[in-house]
């Protein structure tokens, strides 16, 4: 599926948005860089969650495709043997 991209744009979002907000309180760089990388780490599992979440809906939404009877010719030859020609099978 197009999902691939859903968990590295939800981190790199949150990132981005965690960063600025850092900066305008003025915290201080290795506090910053502590928080962003549990940020990130954080918001990629929460991506991948609903990547996961989105792909289960698809599957269960996906119509069941019912696999037909195969004939062989055999059988099909057989069954037609027993008409006349010109005969039409309505049982099918």
């Amino acid at each position: 599926m197009k999902r691939k991209l859903i968990p590295p744009f939800w981190m790199l979002l949150a990132g981005a948005v965690s960063s600025l907000i850092m900066y305008s309180l003025h915290y201080e760089t290795k506090n910053m860089l502590t928080i962003l990388l549990g940020v990130l780490i954080v918001f990629y599992m929460v991506g991948c969650l609903f990547k996961w979440m989105l792909d289960l809906f698809d599957r269960q939404n996906m119509p069941i495709v019912e696999e037909k009877e195969i004939v062989s010719e055999d059988e099909l030859a057989e069954a037609m043997a027993g008409m006349d020609e010109g005969q039409v099978d309505v049982e099918s």
